[in-house]
């Protein structure tokens, strides 16, 4: 049994995507045990900490090897407050996190279209992983003009998706910490679905 705290909840066509940390630091993405995004049903509340069993997803693409089918799970405690949390993944386990400019996330490594979303291209080179933690120098101001939550990397013409289910909130001050997670391999054909 490993420990894993609950970082984000998603909603992805139908499921959830669960985003989490194992006790040792590593970024993991909860699969139900038939490597499957989380049924609706699912009670995973950011900022709680379970007990799992789970086997690695045999079929992972880099740089998305978080996957894990859990297997089981048994709640154990929840962290009393956002700061709380924040102050564990900091000073506790000591995560790994991408500081500054929007241009460093993903090790320097994102590539940005033309309406300004980061992505990493399968004919470039990959990032270590596809979860991580980033402490923004500037304010990342709200933008929905896309029919979808954006926000504004200041002034530049970059932008990250918001894809939470908890309220967006206008402004993200400098200094959060913020988790930010690369989209799955997609296809032309995919994204119209």
């Amino acid at each position: 049994m490993k420990e894993v705290i609950i970082l984000a909840k998603t909603r992805m066509k139908g499921a959830y995507c669960i985003g989490g940390m194992l006790s040792c630091g590593q970024p993991v993405r909860l699969l139900n045990s038939q490597g499957f995004n989380q049924d609706m049903s699912i009670v995973y509340k950011i900022g709680e900490v379970y007990s799992i069993t789970y086997d690695t997803k045999p079929d992972c693409i880099s740089p998305h090897i978080e996957d894990i089918m859990v297997r089981t799970s048994s709640h154990k405690y929840s962290f009393p407050n956002e700061e709380a949390l924040v102050d564990y993944l900091i000073n506790q386990l000591s995560i790994k996190i991408w500081r500054g400019s929007i241009e460093n996330l993903f090790d320097n490594k994102l590539e940005w279209t033309s309406n300004g979303s980061g992505y990493v291209s399968k004919y470039s080179s990959l990032p270590d992983n596809s979860a991580g933690f980033w402490i923004s120098d500037k304010d990342l101001i709200r933008d929905d003009n896309d029919k979808k939550i954006r926000y504004r990397y200041d002034s530049s013409p970059r932008y990250i998706s918001f894809v939470g289910l908890q309220d967006a909130v206008d402004i993200i001050p400098a200094g959060t910490l913020i988790r930010v997670s690369l989209a799955r391999w997609w296809t032309p054909n995919e994204a119209k679905e």
